[in-house]
């Protein structure tokens, strides 16, 4: 059950992540848009449990960037080399990477041992 809410909250995750990303992509030319895009990544990112629902959002908010970066059919590109596109490129690296340090992998825990390993074989 709890690996089912898990993958439902991942993909509920992913699906906010690339709406809001696509949003973001569209609105960034404009500063407000740029500031409220990134603003609410943060605040999302911020908001949702450690582990992989973040990581699940930051991949969905990266997928419309980089793809707008992309040159597209016509020629054209929707997150242009300019102050605004860099900005949102460089966020969006910065978001998944953040989102990524948050995942923590089991823990091990040693018997006898003190919980800061420099305080290992001090002899106190």
């Amino acid at each position: 059950m709890r690996l089912l809410l898990a993958l439902l909250g991942g993909g509920a995750a992913a699906a906010v992540g690339v709406v809001s990303g696509a949003a973001g992509t569209v609105l960034h030319l404009r500063w407000w848009g740029l500031v409220l895009a990134l603003g609410t990544a943060v605040v999302v990112l911020g908001w949702l449990p450690a582990g992989g629902v973040r990581v699940a959002f930051a991949l969905g908010w990266c997928v419309p960037v980089l793809r707008g970066a992309l040159e597209g059919p016509g020629g054209g590109f929707l997150v242009r080399a300019d102050a605004a596109g860099w900005s949102l490129l460089a966020a969006s690296a910065v978001l998944l990477v953040a989102a990524v340090t948050t995942v923590r992998g089991p823990r091990r825990a040693s018997a006898g041992h003190a919980a800061d390993p420099g305080l290992r074989g001090s002899g106190t």
